[in-house]
């Protein structure tokens, strides 16, 4: 199955790039307004995973199991299809980043060895700023 990640809106009142450690060394920049994007390529298997495969924080836990989702699957397809995560409770713009930033680690987590470095070149390609080129 594959569904098109969440753009997670960042935290506006940054005023300066935010860098943080991804997987192996990677390194994504975020820009202040920035969103990160990415793909999930779910198998059954990770379908019907429990949302604690994710290993949210309890807020998050919390406010996605209120809002009844209860299993990786019905988060991801909930997120493709638009739905709007800061409208549960409990789920400000962090908690909606952590969601996002856990999604995209539990995904290139199940990924195996040998796709992992595609994947992230897959997610850099997806991230990266439009050229703008008036030659």
């Amino acid at each position: 199955m594959y569904t098109e990640g969440y753009g997670v809106n960042r935290d506006q009142s940054r005023t300066r790039a935010e860098r943080r450690e991804w997987p192996e060394g990677v390194v994504l920049e975020e820009k202040r307004g920035g969103r990160f994007r990415f793909r999930v390529y779910l198998t059954p298997a990770m379908e019907r995973s429990p949302l604690e495969a994710m290993e949210l924080s309890v807020r998050a836990y919390n406010s996605l199991m209120r809002a009844g989702y209860s299993t990786v699957g019905q988060l991801t397809e909930a997120m493709a299809a638009g739905d709007d995560l800061h409208r549960i409770r409990g789920c400000g713009k962090n908690t909606v980043r952590e969601i996002g930033e856990k999604l995209f680690l539990y995904q290139y987590n199940s990924l195996p060895a040998h796709r992992r470095q595609s994947y992230l070149q897959e997610v850099a390609d997806l991230n990266r700023p439009a050229s703008t080129d008036n030659s």
